[in-house]
């Protein structure tokens, strides 16, 4: 599996430049529609306290490398409220890319791809859209960075390979896969990787200013500015991979899966909360959840991997006044998916015993259950323990996960 960095470096800020509202063709596909939908309409219900998300049109049959994202960004309330149900419509569901030529992808290495996610027109955060980056994101404000070759939050890459057998009229499983802090774009590999996703379509995110941006030290480089992480820009970037993804090649949407090791942890983790609507499951070895933050909706499927003796993403809980990280720990984060996943108290029983350190959650229900394991005596970012890869049980856990309600 690809190795992830630390993850406590601190994301440089960028330097200003045009805003970029405006999406371009990607690699493989002209642009498409900015209200495009992967499978027609895509609005949810809205949470208790937030807003309805609006309907999504139907797709184009152009590739669409920058406007999409829309058809996800309805399935939940705002940061008033997450969805109250959390219903993966997905399940079952082929998406629009089934039965086109392949193109832009090949199935003995990866191919990189430039995207573009659309500047907000106007928002104030916290109650900024999620298919656009919020203000405090793009180049000029804030919070904006760069990576070494000039991409900013607006404009960037990440890559796809297709498994062996990829046929375009059979719908496919998923695999968004994030690394820790490190590596510059453009990526050329799978991202974070874990063995048993060569029969999913596999995509690497790229993170900008060495880390994702809710996962290095905080999302902002300023810890006075991390209140706009509410609104932060790793969900746009994320909704408009998985729309191109979806547009382009033949995907089952039930089955499409995140996960990251240090700051790619984070970013899966994100995925997991506020794009829950269109990810089945997450995977995660260290990182952590934002008390700032775009709101959770609806539940996941989780299999978390910690370290007792990780200083660098602490297992926690850490103390409420905490204010370097914004976070309290793993701990808190996992609770919370408990919480939004229906579970029923908190006891436990052994998940495999081939995987000693992990423990399945008895109160979860069968379609969003809950796996933790945690390493007294581990190290940060490692899935080995006592000669054992852990890794190894992820891809069978989320693969075989029933079908979503």
């Amino acid at each position: 599996m690809t190795a992830a960095g630390t993850g406590g470096a601190t994301p440089a800020a960028g330097n200003g430049g045009g805003a970029g509202a405006t999406a371009t063709a990607g690699t493989s596909g002209s642009a498409g529609a900015a209200t495009a939908g992967s499978s027609g309409s895509a609005g949810a219900a809205a949470g208790a306290n937030g807003s309805a998300g609006a309907t999504a049109t139907g797709g184009a049959d152009g590739g669409v490398d920058a406007g999409g994202a829309a058809a996800h960004a309805g399935s939940g309330g705002g940061q008033g409220g997450a969805a109250g149900s959390g219903v993966k419509s997905r399940t079952g569901m082929k998406s629009m890319g089934c039965g086109k030529d392949v193109a832009g992808a090949t199935t003995n290495s990866f191919t990189n791809h430039k995207i573009s996610i659309p500047a907000c027109a106007a928002c104030t955060v916290p109650n900024c859209p999620r298919d656009c980056v919020a203000p405090p994101f793009v180049p000029g404000g804030v919070n904006a960075q760069t990576a070494g070759n000039g991409e900013n939050f607006l404009n960037r890459d990440f890559t796809i390979e297709l498994p062996t057998n990829y046929d375009p009229s059979v719908a496919s499983p998923v695999f968004f896969g994030a690394d820790g802090c490190g590596p510059a774009a453009p990526l050329m590999g799978a991202g974070f990787s874990v063995p048993g996703e060569n029969n999913a379509i596999k995509v690497g995110l790229q993170q900008i200013g060495s880390c994702f941006a809710d996962g290095g030290i905080r999302c902002a480089p300023d810890i006075k500015n991390v209140g706009a992480c509410v609104n932060g820009p790793e969900i746009p970037y994320f909704l408009t991979v998985q729309q191109w993804v979806e547009s382009n090649f033949c995907v089952d949407m039930g089955k499409e899966y995140v996960g990251g090791g240090s700051s790619g942890a984070w970013e899966a983790l994100l995925m997991g909360c506020a794009a829950a609507t269109s990810v089945r499951g997450i995977y995660s070895l260290a990182g952590g959840l934002r008390e700032h933050r775009w709101a959770c909706n609806g539940p996941s499927a989780a299999f978390m991997i910690v370290s007792d003796t990780d200083t660098l993403n602490p297992v926690g809980p850490l103390s409420m006044l905490n204010t370097i990280e914004d976070t309290y720990g793993m701990k808190p984060a996992r609770d919370e998916i408990l919480m939004r996943n229906g579970c029923v108290g908190n006891g436990t029983a052994p998940f495999d015993v081939k995987y000693p350190e992990c423990v399945k959650y008895t109160g979860c229900p069968a379609t969003y259950p809950v796996v933790w394991c945690e390493f007294p005596g581990g190290s940060h970012d490692n899935p080995n323990y006592n000669n054992i890869n852990y890794a190894n049980a992820i891809a069978p856990f989320l693969l075989g996960l029933p079908p979503a309600p």
